[in-house]
């Protein structure tokens, strides 16, 4: 009892969060910051798997922006792989390497001129 009428008295207890406040706190934000896909003409479409193929055949440093509903991201690496079938694409990133799904690329820079 004593350590509740200490610092801010009786009220000092009543600081706590429920879980389900933060919950819901970090829910607004997530949805605030939510961003939808732009949609790609098939040009675009077929320049960005050029530049894949690319990068791939001539084992050109490639820098990818994948999107995401909460912010875009940017995978910078060597194509080891494109799978036709599934639309997966294997990027090799150094010492490790990603997947990314064909319809999440927005843009595919290549670290060489002409591209």
């Amino acid at each position: 009892m004593g350590k509740k009428l200490e610092g801010n008295g009786r009220w000092e207890s009543s600081r706590m969060m429920l879980p389900e406040h933060k919950d819901r706190i970090n829910q607004h934000y997530e949805q605030k910051n939510k961003q939808t896909k732009p949609e790609l003409t098939e040009e675009e479409q077929q320049e960005l798997y050029g530049r894949l193929r690319s990068s791939m055949l001539h084992t050109l440093q490639a820098r990818i922006t994948v999107f995401k509903e909460y912010g875009n991201r940017q995978i910078n690496g060597v194509v080891d792989w494109i799978n036709p079938r599934t639309h997966l694409i294997k990027v090799d990133i150094g010492a490790d390497w990603e997947l990314i799904d064909f319809k999440d690329v927005l843009k595919v820079e290549l670290d060489t001129p002409g591209y």
